[in-house]
């Protein structure tokens, strides 16, 4: 099968780390698969060193949506002559490849928010989710929620397949190596709390630094890692000195790697209030066995079962979120039990190979779907 997956980012994201992870643990599918990408997309280096071809495009680049791309998408694919395409949120890949008669174009949907009331009206919901169905005829949602807001947008439940995010897993450290690791971000002897996130709005920071005051007001033992960054780190950086608990938050910037975080983290947080699916980040933690705090919103509740491998808070409620995480610490047996669910739920939903499979299966269901046409 020749494949296409068309993407438009032009820093390495949620849907790009997805692709990446795809395409590394899938070797043999590597030959079949071109990425069309934005001109000096982060993703192009990571892609060539894989030997997975690529071809550049002037435009789409974090955009959906561009008019003028839509020719130069179609040259490329042209050119191509796919038998399928993915289009992940590209809304100009999937324009292009209707145009040039792609057998099978699927759409996957990477976000997961509160659909506009606007698409939810009769007319409105039966345009957008009829010219969805023409221009795909397959789409895949990478959470429950993302699901979801498909169909709340007029797309037919029965044209979606759910593939939940899956990763490679992460290196456990020894006792001995975690222990240096943890000397060096200055947390060792304490319980510590992580949360691995853009710096941004949607990922609620300020909750997560106001339950780190509420806890640090109560004992010393606590400390909190940020990992990430974006374009409320200063405003964050206040907001703890203003809290007073500067000294206790490690702001420590973007990782490419993080394993040694989260080596060093004892709690794994998802504070998420604007957009969430199946996060990454979450299911690195469980890799090594880290039990999860996690708001109630997107497709955090999937991901972590209430008692199973975390617990789940009222999202915006950094109160309820303080409890939580002084239930989880405060009891050495519940931990346990927390930790070894986190890595169960790993094996069993989370790991890569589980996903991989899963895209491909579907892959071939749509091609011989269209074939029997």
């Amino acid at each position: 099968m020749k494949i296409i997956e068309a993407i438009s980012d032009s820093n390495i994201g949620g849907a790009g780390r997805l692709l990446l992870e795809r395409l590394e643990c899938s070797e043999e599918r590597r030959g079949d698969t071109l990425v069309i990408l934005p001109q000096g997309s982060a993703l192009s280096l990571r892609l060539c060193e894989m030997g997975v071809r690529i071809r550049e495009v002037d435009g789409c680049a974090d955009r959906s949506f561009e008019l003028g791309a839509i020719g130069k998408l179609c040259e490329i694919i042209r050119d191509e002559k796919p038998q399928l395409i993915n289009c992940h949120g590209c809304l100009s890949a999937r324009i292009a490849a209707y145009l040039c008669r792609v057998p099978v174009r699927i759409y996957t949907r990477h976000c997961a928010y509160e659909v506009p009331k606007c698409f939810r009206i009769a007319p409105v919901r039966g345009i957008v989710g009829g010219v969805s169905g023409l221009i795909s005829n397959g789409a895949v949602a990478v959470a429950e929620a993302a699901a979801d807001n498909l169909t709340d947008m007029g797309y037919k439940s029965e044209k979606i397949r759910v593939i939940i995010n899956g990763v490679g897993g992460l290196e456990k450290y020894t006792a001995d190596k975690r222990r240096k690791i943890r000397e060096k971000y200055g947390v060792e002897g304490h319980f510590t709390v992580g949360i691995c996130a853009r710096l941004e709005k949607c990922k609620d920071h300020e909750s997560f630094l106001r339950a780190a005051r509420i806890l640090s007001r109560r004992s010393d033992r606590y400390r909190f890692m940020i990992v990430g960054a974006g374009s409320l780190e200063d405003k964050l950086k206040e907001l703890s000195r203003i809290l007073g608990i500067s000294d206790r938050v490690i702001f420590c910037g973007f990782c490419s790697d993080v394993t040694e975080v989260f080596n060093s983290f004892d709690l794994n947080v998802n504070c998420s209030i604007g957009t969430e699916t199946s996060s990454l980040a979450l299911s690195e933690g469980m890799s090594i066995g880290l039990p999860a705090v996690v708001s109630s919103y997107g497709g955090n509740p999937h991901m972590v079962k209430e008692g199973i491998n975390g617990f789940i808070y009222t999202a915006g409620d950094f109160c309820e979120l303080a409890e939580r995480i002084e239930t989880v610490a405060s009891d050495p047996q519940l931990y346990k039990r927390l930790s070894e669910g986190a890595r169960r739920r790993f094996s069993e939903e989370f790991d890569r190979r589980i996903m991989c499979k899963s895209t491909y299966d579907y892959y071939d269901e749509l091609l011989v779907r269209c074939k029997a046409k």
